[in-house]
């Protein structure tokens, strides 16, 4: 049984990246809007160019 828990901890877990399309639909609920310079980028990127 040891084997199982250190197998499950192990593994990497991955982070949700939403869909881009899907991502403007939840900007434009909350009245946001992407700027026209950043209309091209990923989201990746986007989380590059504006991280703190």
């Amino acid at each position: 049984m040891a084997n199982t828990i250190s197998k499950t901890s192990n593994q990497r877990k991955t982070k949700f990246t939403p869909n881009m399309d899907n991502f403007k639909v939840s900007l434009s609920y909350e009245g946001l809007s992407l700027k026209k310079s950043s209309e091209g980028k990923t989201i990746a990127e986007l989380k590059r160019k504006y991280a703190r």
